[in-house]
């Protein structure tokens, strides 16, 4: 979509003659109405000259994802104060189809008015306050509504886009009590609920700096919804860069500052979300159903519970006590993963352009969904600060990081029976994070928990991406730094079988650059790309470790000249590995391109359960290191290429087929 943008410049002239047949006298304090076509002559005369230039053209960007939504960061400014000379008029003696403009302050003295039918009331300046308004057709201009004044009966916004001004719906900001607090949250609750009421469709918050009680003592997602600002469904709520809405402080385990229970198509843009990590009461409490919360980890900034068609754009969501942002379903699913009547998961959500940062447990969250999108955002220090433990050794509940400590986390709560099938009473599916930035997170950057269809590409990570029990993962074009040289891995694959069953497979690995980390990819499970990935500065490229199957290896670049390091390695007494090609690597590290030590020695196997073929296999130190092989079984070395000798100790099965050793390499 293109816009061009002109310069234009008008010079108007307008005459305005209003002529009534029947005037009726009447006090009015700048009052105009506009009566029936039969009762005015209503004559413009418009001198209108105008120029226009073309400036540069400019691209709009549009998400794929969701239908265009467009986020702008201003909303608009404050009302100008209003006027607040006494209206001199009846409202009861407006005629029916009129339209009246607003200048002067109409208090209602807490009355109610029934208005003819088609009314249209426009601002101008005025206000209507302290009362009823009950509508038989008509609009009304949003700016004349406030916390005082009721809208009811068959009546509509006049424009679909409501600006949300502070001071008219009584939002004390700062620093308040709990009850203001509280107040707070039931007035801006009441003026979502009313323009939404009345078809009003985009709410705008420009400048505003106020805290929300919406504590929950009872972890549950509606209670908590129940508590919290609620945006309903087919609704934008749009803050501008100098909105801040706060939780207000509390002691309580939950809360949910926003939450979208169950609706359809809902935006939320721009703004500055915070929840009350570092100002919380962490004290144990028992929450009413009886359940002794030590934690407190359970209050999100935002949750999605349930919802379809879901856009967060540009917002930042920092230091909630739980999550910063949570994705969920309605309430758990059926054992079989179904969805009982009644019940939703969240789709289709758009997480896109935000900062999410130092938020306690997690910075968002997946638990139940299908199909997340998280693009553009930075995932940022999650869950940092030095735990303390008390005297009995117990974790002292504090504002220091909660685990899992991720900056995103995808955890789908589910239960292995002992015959290894599944109650799936969550399910994680279809799930995007791409092009976005991970730095400072405590524990990780990313953990496929229990997730599947999961594809993670052309991100930045400073620390690593692991899993538990997940399928169906790629793990694309991605550049790993390490923030530091002692942080274990950039990929870690891990094994999770139960009763014979591997939990873990299907992973593809592909594109990668991984810089700085002791193990560079480790890997185990089953059914495994890994191919195309440059592997730089690691003390070891490539880990395998136990219980890897049906994996193959190839046209990955492993690369470190400094240090002790390693181009292949296994864990100590890896075993229960097969099944897997490595071909076209290209390795030259300072010591040994690969070194098995007690590598499948418990095998019973008399067939090749590793093959490197067509490899590169160098050394920089090749004149102390060779490729060594010590207390290993069943590998086929074939049409290598190596700068260095082969050393077997004290294995079996071990064939070299047209391998080339040239040390001048």
């Amino acid at each position: 979509m293109y816009f061009i943008e002109k310069n234009i410049h008008f010079n108007v002239v307008i005459l305005k003659i209003l002529i009534f047949e029947n005037p009726k006298p009447t006090a009015m304090s700048k009052l105009q109405v506009t009566f029936p076509k039969t009762s005015v002559l209503l004559l413009f005369i418009i001198v209108l000259s105008f120029s226009c230039s073309d400036e540069d053209l400019f691209e709009e960007t549009i998400s794929q994802e969701i239908e265009e939504n467009t986020t702008n960061t201003s909303v608009g400014e404050p009302l100008d104060p209003i006027n607040e000379v006494p209206c001199t008029f009846d409202p009861t003696s407006l005629e029916a189809n009129s339209t009246v403009i607003i200048d002067c302050t109409l208090d209602l003295n807490g009355s109610t008015i029934n208005l003819p039918s088609n009314i249209s009331l426009d601002f101008d300046g005025g206000e209507i306050t302290n009362g009823t308004l009950n509508f038989s057709g008509g609009t009304i201009d949003g700016r004349l509504l406030n916390i005082t004044l009721d809208v009811i009966g068959d009546v509509s916004l006049k424009e679909d886009n409501f600006f949300f001004d502070p001071a008219r719906w009584e939002i004390v900001e700062g620093i308040v009590s709990e009850e203001t607090a509280l107040t707070n949250r039931e007035n801006i609750n009441s003026a979502i609920e009313l323009v939404k009421s009345l078809g009003g469709t985009e709410f705008n918050i420009g400048r505003v700096d106020a805290y929300f009680n919406v504590k929950a003592n009872k972890v549950n997602r509606e209670y908590c919804a129940e508590r919290s600002i609620r945006i309903p469904s087919n609704f934008h709520l749009k803050m501008s860069d100098e909105t801040f809405l706060r939780v207000q402080p509390n002691n309580f385990p939950a809360y949910a500052l926003i939450t979208l229970y169950t609706t359809d198509n809902t935006t939320i843009s721009g703004g500055n979300l915070f929840g009350d990590r570092f100002e919380h009461d962490y004290s144990p409490i028992v929450d009413i159903v009886g359940v002794r919360r030590d934690t407190h980890g359970y209050g999100h900034v935002i949750w999605v519970i349930g919802s379809h068609n879901t856009l967060i754009q540009n917002v930042t969501v920092k230091e909630a006590i739980g999550e910063g942002i949570q994705v969920h379903s309605k309430t758990i699913r059926n054992p079989d993963g179904s969805l009982s009547n009644g019940n939703r998961t969240s789709e289709n959500v758009l997480i896109k352009d935000c900062f999410v940062s130092e938020n306690r447990r997690n910075n968002i969250a997946v638990v139940d969904a299908n199909g997340v999108v998280i693009d553009n955002c930075i995932i940022d220090k999650c869950g940092n600060g030095e735990q303390t433990r008390d005297a009995n050794g117990d974790l002292v509940a504090t504002s220091a990081g909660t685990a899992p400590r991720y900056g995103i986390d995808l955890e789908a709560l589910r239960y292995v029976n002992n015959d290894g099938s599944i109650n799936e009473i969550n399910k994680v599916e279809n799930v995007v994070i791409k092009n976005s930035r991970f730095t400072g997170n405590e524990q990780g950057d990313i953990v496929v928990y229990t997730a599947n269809s999961v594809q993670i590409d052309n991100n930045y990570f400073d620390k690593w991406v692991a899993n538990f029990a997940s399928f169906d993962v790629e793990i694309t074009n991605n550049v790993f730094e390490a923030r530091s040289s002692d942080i274990s891995f950039g990929i870690n694959i891990q094994s999770y079988i139960r009763n014979n069953t591997e939990f873990n497979y299907n992973y593809v690995i592909r594109g990668n650059t991984i810089k700085g980390y002791e193990d560079g990819i480790k890997m185990a499970a089953r059914d495994h790309l890994v191919e195309n990935n440059t592997i730089l500065d690691c003390e070891i490229g490539i880990q395998l470790t136990s219980d890897l199957y049906n994996t193959t290896f190839r046209n990955n670049t492993i690369r470190n000249s400094a240090g002790i390091s390693y181009g292949y390695k296994n864990a100590p007494n890896a075993d229960n590995i097969n099944n897997i090609s490595i071909s076209g690597e290209d390795i030259n590290v300072g010591n040994r391109p690969i070194s098995f030590i007690n590598f499948n020695a418990g095998s019973s196997s008399t067939e090749f359960q590793i093959t490197f073929t067509g490899n590169t296999l160098n050394s920089f130190n090749n004149q102390n290191f060779n490729i060594y092989l010590d207390n290993t079984k069943n590998i086929l070395f074939e049409n290598n290429l190596s700068n260095t000798d082969f050393e077997i100790v004290q294995s079996q099965n071990i064939v070299l087929r047209n391998n080339e050793v040239n040390r001048s390499n």
